[in-house]
């Protein structure tokens, strides 16, 4: 599925907005492209698939890193513990509510690691525990793509910025990040003229 009016391979990136946007061109026109969202749309799909593939590759912390949970966290980390698992977190129960995270997703930066594992917990909705265990999962996946997602503000080669677009455009919905949000905009060379009063 492309977006509506985008060619596969025809997209040609030009330069940065802010270090925030891709500015690209195509045959139709022009497009401006979230570089964040379009990242995490990526990242979600790619660890959405992997949970109802096989386990993701995971990196070995240099250090295992030890969270101390609220009795709510430690609640929702026997609901989730299972899921994490799938996706490439290494974990291990140590006494009372303390857990050991011993190695990451590939993708994730290790200095995100304790905030996010939290994040997830705290996300987890106790009174839905007993159903939509697909909803957990895109929660999770959708909370680890947007930490592992590269920022705006962030200076991208062009071949990165070729790497995105292309990767973006195999997506489930390349339109939309998985929270909703449009990850290209479009000026259509009709919007263009119209613009300039040529039409």
């Amino acid at each position: 599925m492309e977006p509506e009016g985008v060619s596969r391979g025809s997209i040609r990136p030009v330069a940065q907005l802010h270090e925030s946007f891709i500015i690209a061109v195509d045959d139709e026109g022009l497009l401006l492209i979230d570089q964040h969202v379009a990242h995490e749309r990526i990242l979600f799909d790619k660890f959405r698939r992997k949970e109802t593939e096989r386990a993701l590759e995971s990196q070995n912390l240099l250090l295992p890193e030890t969270v101390d949970l609220s009795p709510a966290q430690s609640q929702a980390f026997e609901i989730v513990e299972e899921e994490l698992s799938s996706i490439g977190f290494g974990l291990m129960r140590l006494s009372g509510r303390t857990v050991a995270i011993k190695s990451i997703p590939t993708d994730l930066p290790a200095a995100e690691v304790h905030n996010l594992f939290a994040e997830i917990l705290d996300n987890i909705d106790l009174e839905k525990r007993g159903s939509g265990k697909a909803t957990v999962r895109d929660d999770i996946a959708a909370s680890l793509a947007c930490k592992a997602a590269v920022k705006i503000n962030m200076k991208l080669t062009l071949e990165k910025m070729h790497w995105l677009i292309d990767r973006l455009l195999t997506t489930s919905s390349p339109t939309t990040c998985p929270h909703g949000r449009p990850v290209i905009l479009r000026l259509s060379m009709k919007d263009i003229e119209r613009g300039f009063h040529r039409t």
